[in-house]
């Protein structure tokens, strides 16, 4: 093995032990770790769930070997297979993601998708089972499948990023460095020239956007508009959805921080002139909304990646009322959740309605256990009635008016739903006892009377801890760089595995349940994009073209840009906006046509009209740098000599 590759590891190895991770991981024959075994990077890094993310793959990627198996290439036969990859590889992934985590401080999902897969995918297709005898031509290999596993080739960049920036400066290769013989290659892909440039790179006409695949395609797009500002949500968790497109379209932000925005959002400015009065009686702005959040990608090098940033944005005039309105709405719905979740970290306990050691009649405690406030059997008119009065506006004051219906049913001896029967007959481990406190007999058979059973609030909440971890509230605090942010401070708070809504019309008491959520980056992504689940578009959807749509969140984020680019917004606002530390970063982000960008550029009007359309339309590209060529330069030529000549010629 390479000596640099063994002091790579052996450092590693010496940080992982500091940290308490147990370095070797047990595999199963496919490679990856059986559940709960492999590395929690969310729990090394100290970040805060949800979402968690896991390393437990240490095999062959799964994707390559179908490629290599159904394109075998040229030359020895090799067989491909789904197993654990050799403790040469294992190691070197293993310290390399050590070195990420707590040396250079990315965050876990970076780590997880843009290093540890890369390198698997390169272990897979490597020739070698030592990593340090990795060669050009593996890479090569491991770069043109990547291009048939991911038809984006964003995973082959990732390949091509992790030898440069990774395996070649610190040496962990014996033929490298590797990366100056694949940049002439890379090279190809990345540059500017026309003359290098594929046929599907050049745009075909003034009008066509370039790089146009990350805008959001047009009509999705009108289709969520249409969905969010026009629909009725049918569900207390499409209330939220609903919310968070909306907040994307109108703001902008990554969908990480539109999903971590804080209840506290408001922030209120007041402008005043020299006089002491409203600027706007002066021709200013009086008072302008800002929209408070925690930004992603601040750090400084070195720092802590996974800690967020407070800061606001400007919310524009035009967009103040629908945004205040939504965010608002969704305070007010989220409110009985948020005191929920404050009451469980003050106290430490899950139930906090009650005491510890109180009785509480099944029945009456089935709601706090499940969410579901329907607890005795009564005619569906009755259930529609609820239903349709909460999802008019989802007030959770609905919910008292509710409660103290079913209590009088069931103090009237009513038959109790099916679905709560079902729940307590599969309650294993709490004791039942009755009125007195006294234990029944778990022997005893036939129809229980659960109306008249009891369970003692502590046992309860022992259960909930040990044996239902699925519904244990979201508690851990969000990082900030001055601080934290309690997770009941957070605006997007949701009932946790509440399956009772949704359900035969049914509903989640929020205002008792006690399994608080919050929503996470994740679950933006999958309403909008996820091929396979439920999405605004599948259920909101007007016929069957318009539910088979997807649409990624991160688009909205280059479609402003974009049009605020169109605008004519200057790019060092556009910057501060999107809360970037470059100007250029912006411009990555501009996917402005060709004809939008030269309608910028200002020609002098006597000129233009003398000039007409298509001439002014070439001047314009002359005057952006955008043409050039013998013409070109014959023309500027001689538009300098006449300049000198006017110049001479007002100077006698």
């Amino acid at each position: 093995m390479n000596l640099n590759l063994e002091a790579y590891v052996r450092d590693a190895k010496a940080i992982a032990e500091q940290r308490g991770v147990a370095w070797d991981v047990q595999l199963g024959p496919d490679g990856v770790a059986p559940k709960g075994m492999g590395w929690n990077l969310s729990l090394m890094a100290k970040a805060s769930p949800p979402p968690t993310d896991w390393l437990n793959d240490f095999g062959t990627d799964r994707n390559t070997v179908e490629i290599l198996t159904a394109e075998p290439p040229a030359g020895p036969v090799r067989n491909y297979t789904k197993k654990p990859l050799s403790r040469g590889w294992q190691d070197l992934i293993k310290a390399v993601v050590i070195d990420q985590l707590f040396v250079r401080k990315n965050t876990c999902s970076h780590v997880v998708c843009n290093v540890a897969r890369p390198l698997r995918v390169l272990a897979t297709c490597a020739s070698s089972t030592d990593p340090s005898l990795l060669t050009v031509d593996d890479v090569a290999f491991s770069i043109e499948m990547a291009r048939k596993v991911q038809a984006s080739g964003k995973l082959a960049d990732l390949i091509f990023g992790v030898v440069r920036s990774i395996l070649d400066p610190n040496h962990l290769m014996d033929n490298g460095p590797l990366s100056p013989l694949l940049e002439r290659d890379k090279k190809v892909h990345i540059r500017t020239s026309k003359f290098v440039k594929s046929v599907d790179d050049l745009r075909s006409d003034l009008e066509e956007r370039k790089h146009s695949e990350k805008l959001p395609e047009r009509r999705a797009f009108w289709e969520l508009v249409r969905i969010v500002f026009t629909e009725t949500p049918k569900s207390f968790l499409d209330l939220l959805r609903f919310a968070q497109a909306k907040t994307l379209i109108l703001t902008g932000l990554r969908d990480g921080e539109c999903a971590l925005l804080p209840a506290d959002w408001k922030r209120v400015r007041e402008y005043f002139d020299v006089h002491d009065q409203p600027a706007g009686q002066s021709g200013g702005v009086s008072r302008s909304l800002m929209l408070r959040h925690f930004a992603e990608k601040q750090r400084v090098q070195g720092k802590d990646g996974i800690a967020l940033f407070e800061t606001v944005q400007h919310v524009p005039a035009v967009f103040e009322a629908v945004l205040e309105s939504t965010l608002d709405q969704v305070v007010a719905a989220t409110e009985p959740l948020r005191n929920t979740l404050r009451r469980q970290l003050e106290t430490g306990r899950i139930l906090t309605q009650f005491e510890k050691s109180e009785l509480v009649r099944a029945a009456e405690i089935y709601t706090y256990l499940t969410g579901n406030p329907f607890i005795v059997g009564l005619p569906v008119e009755y259930r529609r009635k609820y239903v349709e009065a909460y999802q008019r506006d989802f007030n959770p004051a609905v919910f008292d008016d509710l409660r103290a219906d079913q209590m009088k049913a069931i103090r009237d001896g009513k038959v109790l739903e099916i679905a709560t029967y079902l729940y307590f007959r599969r309650l294993k481990g709490v004791p039942l006892r009755k009125a007195n406190g006294a234990c029944l007999d778990d022997n005893l058979e036939g129809r229980r009377t659960w109306s008249e059973i009891y369970l003692r609030v502590d046992e309860i909440e022992a259960y909930l801890k040990n044996a239902v971890l699925t519904k244990q509230s979201d508690r851990t605090p969000i990082r900030l760089s001055n601080g934290e942010l309690s997770a009941w401070e957070l605006l997007f708070l949701m009932p946790k595995r509440a399956l009772s809504e949704g359900r035969n019309e049914g509903l989640c008491d929020v205002t008792r349940y006690c399994a608080v959520g919050r929503m996470d980056r994740q679950m933006t992504t999958h309403f909008l994009s996820a091929g396979k689940d439920q999405t605004l578009f599948s259920v909101y959807g007007q016929n069957d073209e318009d539910r088979q749509m997807t649409l990624r969140p991160h688009s909205l984020r280059h479609l402003q840009n974009t049009e605020l680019f169109r605008l004519g917004i200057a790019d060092t606002i556009i910057t501060k906006r999107f809360n970037r530390r470059k100007v250029a970063q912006s411009y990555e982000y501009d996917h402005r046509s060709l004809a939008e960008e030269l309608e910028q550029i200002e020609l002098k009007p006597e000129v233009e009209a003398r000039l007409g359309e298509k001439s002014a339309t070439i001047a314009r590209l002359i005057k952006s740098g955008k043409a050039r060529g013998p013409i070109v330069d014959a023309f500027k030529r001689i538009q300098q000599a006449f300049v000198c000549n006017r110049s001479c010629a007002d100077a006698e």
